[in-house]
C-alpha cells in the first residue's frame, strides 16, 4: 500500500515544481525593472532661443546731450527714441526646457573714428540668467549715451547658451550724434555772421570809407600850421560831419569834407598871407590893417560865414589894386594880390549846406498833431513803429527762421553722427549761416533807420 501511494504522489510533486519557481521569480522581476528604466535616460534637448521681429538686428539713433539746457533742446528737437537709456531684446523659448545663458558679451566699434565702446556704454543686463521654458522673454540692452561719443558703430550682441555650440548673435547699427545747444549756438553765429557781411556790403563798407575821409581830415587839420582857435573851430565842423556818418547820411558826406577841406586850404592861406605882413619888408601902407581885416576874414570862415570873408578879401584885393595903380611897390604888392586871389579862389569852392528851415508851431497845430498821433495816422508814428517794434519783430523772426532751416537740415535730418567729425560738421554750420543770407535780401528793403 505505502509503495502504491509513493508511486502516485512521486509524479504529481515532479509537475509542480516548474510552477512553484515560475511563482517564486515572478517578484524579483518586478524588483529589477526601475533599474532598466534609469539606465535608458534620454539625453538633454538643445535649446531653441528666437529673437522676435524688430530684435533679431538692432537699430538705434542716440543723442549725447550734456547738461538740462542741451537735453531739453533734445527732447524738443529730437525723436523720443534718441535719447533712451535701454533697449528691450525679446526672444523666444519655444523649447519645454529652460535655457541657461553662460554668458554675454557686446562688442560695437565706431566706423569713422575707429572707438570701441565698453561695457559702461553698453552691455546686457546681467540679471537675467534662466530663461523659463515655453515662453517669451525680455533682456534689457543697457545703454549709457554720456559715454558714447558722436560715431556710426556697427557690430553685434553674443549670447552663449548651454547645450548649445554656436552663440547667438544680433547685428547692432547704433549711430549717436551730439546735443543740440552747441550746433543751434554755431549756426546763429554763421548766421549773424552773413548778416554782418552783407551790412558791410551794402552799408557798412561805404560807411567805413566816410569815416575813413573823416579820419583823414583830421590828421590834415591838426598837422596844419594854424592857431588852436582855428584848428578847434575846424575841429567842431568835423564833428558834425562824424555824426553824419553815424546817421548813414552818406550823399551829403563828401560835400561836407570837401568844405571843410576848402577852410582849411583857405585858412592857411590866409595864415601864410598874416605871416608874410609880419614880416619885416617895404609894404606902401598901414600893414595893421591889413592884418586886422584878415584876421576878420579867418573868424568869418571858421565861423561858416564864407560870404562875409569873401566880402572882406575883395576889400583887401581892392586896397592892393589902388596901391598897385599908385605904382609904389609895384613888385611886392603884385605878390600880396596873388595870395589874396588864391584865396579868394579857395574860398569860392567853399560850399555852403543847405540848412533846413526851422518853423515853430502853434498851439492849434500841436493840438491836430496830437490827435493824429491818437488815430494811429500819423507818419511818425508809423516811422517810430516801423523802427522800434517791426523791424526787430522781423529781424528776430527772420533769425530764428534760419536757425531752425538749419538745424533741421543740417542736425535733424542728416546728423545722425554729428559730431563725429567736429572740424567738418561745425564748418559746415557756419558756412549754411553764411549762404543762408540770400534768404534775408527782404530785409533789406526795410526802412533802415530812423528819421
Amino acid at each position: 500500500m505505502k509503495q502504491w501511494l509513493s508511486a502516485m504522489l512521486l509524479p504529481l510533486i515532479l509537475l509542480q515544481a516548474p510552477v512553484l519557481a515560475q511563482t517564486e521569480s515572478a517578484p524579483e522581476i518586478n524588483e529589477q525593472k526601475p533599474a532598466v528604466v534609469t539606465q535608458t535616460m534620454k539625453p538633454d534637448v538643445a535649446p531653441n532661443l528666437v529673437p522676435l521681429k524688430g530684435t533679431e538686428q538692432v537699430r538705434l539713433q542716440l543723442v549725447n546731450c550734456g547738461g538740462w539746457l542741451d537735453c531739453a533742446l533734445a527732447r524738443l528737437l529730437l525723436p523720443a527714441s534718441a535719447y533712451i537709456d535701454q533697449r528691450e531684446l525679446r526672444f523666444d523659448n519655444s523649447t519645454q526646457v529652460p535655457v541657461t545663458i553662460l554668458n554675454t558679451a557686446v562688442v560695437v566699434e565706431g566706423d569713422f573714428t575707429g572707438y570701441q565702446l565698453n561695457n559702461q556704454a553698453i552691455s546686457l543686463s546681467q540679471d537675467i540668467k534662466t530663461l523659463p521654458a515655453n515662453q517669451i522673454i525680455s533682456i534689457p540692452l543697457i545703454l549709457r549715451r554720456s559715454a558714447i561719443p558722436p560715431d556710426q558703430y556697427s557690430g553685434a550682441v553674443y549670447l552663449t547658451l548651454q547645450n548649445r555650440s554656436d552663440r547667438l548673435s544680433l547685428p547692432i547699427n547704433l549711430n549717436a550724434r551730439s546735443g543740440p545747444l552747441f550746433p543751434l549756438i554755431v549756426l546763429l553765429f554763421g548766421v549773424v555772421l552773413g548778416r554782418l557781411f552783407k551790412y558791410m556790403q551794402e552799408r557798412g563798407e561805404p560807411q567805413a570809407k566816410a569815416l575813413e575821409e573823416v579820419y583823414r581830415l583830421e590828421a590834415d587839420i591838426a598837422n596844419a600850421k594854424l592857431e588852436d582857435r582855428d584848428k578847434q573851430l575846424l575841429a567842431r565842423m568835423v564833428t558834425e560831419v562824424r555824426t553824419l556818418v553815424v546817421r548813414e547820411r552818406l550823399d551829403v558826406i563828401p560835400t561836407q569834407v570837401q568844405t571843410i577841406r576848402d577852410r582849411l586850404e583857405t585858412l592857411v592861406k590866409l595864415q601864410a598871407l598874416e605871416d608874410k605882413f609880419n614880416e619885416p619888408s617895404v609894404f606902401p601902407a598901414d600893414e595893421d590893417e591889413y592884418i586886422r581885416k584878415i584876421k576878420q576874414a579867418r573868424l568869418r570862415i571858421t565861423e561858416g560865414k564864407d560870404a562875409d570873408a569873401k566880402k572882406v578879401l575883395e576889400e583887401i584885393s581892392s586896397d592892393l589894386d589902388k596901391i598897385g595903380a599908385r605904382g609904389a611897390g609895384n613888385s611886392s604888392v603884385e605878390a600880396y594880390k596873388r595870395s589874396v586871389e588864391d584865396i579868394a579862389v579857395a574860398t569860392d569852392r567853399i560850399n555852403q549846406p543847405t540848412g533846413e528851415p526851422k518853423t515853430t508851431s502853434s498851439r492849434l497845430s500841436k493840438f491836430q498833431q496830437l490827435l493824429i498821433n491818437l488815430s494811429g495816422v500819423s507818419d511818425q508814428v508809423r516811422a517810430e513803429a516801423t523802427f522800434w517794434v517791426v523791424r526787430p519783430l522781423l529781424s528776430l523772426t527772420l533769425l530764428v527762421g534760419l536757425s531752425a532751416a538749419g538745424i533741421s537740415s543740417l542736425y535733424i535730418e542728416n546728423g545722425t553722427t554729428f559730431g563725429a567729425r567736429p572740424f567738418a560738421d561745425y564748418l559746415g554750420l557756419i558756412l549754411w549761416g553764411l549762404s543762408a543770407d540770400v534768404a534775408s535780401r527782404s530785409l533789406s528793403n526795410l526802412p533802415g533807420s530812423k528819421q
